[in-house]
């Protein structure tokens, strides 16, 4: 009995010294990862996702890129170019300096992520340099005050932020798509049609990457005239994106603002060549409309520069006379000759950057 004694006053020694120690009841560092943004073919959810995420001194929270939108996971004002990474590619943060990740072109099948370690308590804020209604925060705290989130319940809030954002982006697609195209009666003959690029209005939780009617028919000598509601940055664009994409002239970020449209508004178009409108939307030097009259008869597949990797195409038919436009919300699958994504790509870090640096300057 006394030899069971020797063995277990240590144990209870060791044991008491255990739960007395520091950080005691602690649980190890760990990752958790928030997705950054999400979306569909037509759709780009521009979230966190979820908004706010709980963790504990030393864990690590690692962002994913799931859609192929832009997006940036910014910590503090921004110093330099905001839309390159600053502060490495996984910084330990306490809430003084600027890191970011600079904007990262994600996707379904991007493995690309962006991780930050935060030693101390805190609620650390953090934006989208692209999205500027993009925010997020990291809140750091003991267990005392808190209970930390772990995969599962970081998984189910973002879900339900990306299930509730797609339904408030489909349900403003079919507002938009319901509406029917205005036509009016031109001076000297023929007929305008006013289409609709991306929505009805802006939303919070995202961009509709769509044109309405998604299939239009019009007449030889007819003008389809192009308006934006929203502030996000658009092309209509026909022709090959490569070629459209040889017009953005030299001049870094700012060049894509400044895409020349190949032909004037209010212009003729045969479909020969390439013809495109500058970047539209509300605050954009171009404005928010573009009007082409076509001439010849035929199909034309048209695209946003910025989008078509994102299915924002639709398409135009020209011919006798025209029947009803189909104002069905569906995207069209990218028309023949919408290659070389690698063009698109680089006009969107074009654009991206622009917009990331005018959003830089407003918060210095």
């Amino acid at each position: 009995m006394f030899r069971k004694l020797l063995f277990v006053f240590p144990a209870l020694v060791l044991g008491i010294a255990a739960l007395a120690a520091p950080g005691s009841g602690a649980q190890a560092a760990t990752t958790i990862t928030v997705k950054a943004g999400d979306g569909a073919p037509g759709y780009a959810v521009n979230l966190f996702a979820p908004g706010a995420v709980y963790v504990q001194p030393g864990d690590t929270v690692k962002w994913a890129f799931p859609w192929q939108e832009p997006h940036s996971v910014t910590f503090g004002i921004p110093a330099g170019d905001p839309s390159v990474l600053v502060g490495g590619a996984n910084p330990s943060y306490e809430g003084t300096g600027f890191i970011s990740s600079g904007l990262v072109f994600g996707g379904a099948s991007s493995t690309e992520t962006y991780s930050v370690t935060f030693p101390k308590k805190g609620t650390y804020a953090y934006f989208c340099i692209l999205h500027p209604a993009m925010t997020g925060s990291v809140v750091v705290q003991t267990p005392d005050l808190g209970q930390p989130d772990n995969q599962a319940s970081v998984d189910a809030r973002g879900n339900a932020v990306i299930t509730s954002a797609m339904s408030e982006l489909k349900a403003l697609a079919a507002a938009s798509g319901a509406r029917e195209a205005s036509v009016t009666p031109k001076a000297g003959g023929g007929r305008k049609f006013t289409l609709m690029i991306s929505s009805l209005r802006d939303s919070g939780a995202g961009d509709v990457q769509q044109f309405f009617p998604a299939t239009a028919s019009i007449a030889v000598n007819d003008s389809v005239e192009w308006v934006s509601n929203v502030h996000t940055p658009h092309t209509v664009s026909f022709g090959n994106p490569g070629d459209v994409a040889k017009l953005i002239p030299p001049g870094g970020g700012e060049a894509i603002l400044n895409l020349p449209q190949s032909i004037p508004a209010g212009g003729r178009y045969d479909g020969t060549g390439i013809a495109t409108s500058a970047v539209l939307g509300i605050g954009f030097p171009a404005g928010t409309k573009f009007e082409l009259t076509f001439t010849k008869a035929g199909t034309y597949n048209y695209f946003c520069l910025l989008h078509a990797d994102q299915q924002m195409v639709a398409k135009l038919t020209v011919g006798g006379a025209p029947g009803a436009p189909n104002t069905g919300t569906t995207p069209l699958v990218s028309p023949d000759g919408a290659t070389g994504l690698w063009v698109i790509i680089g006009a969107m870090m074009l654009a991206a950057a622009s917009t990331a640096g005018a959003f830089a300057a407003s918060r210095r």
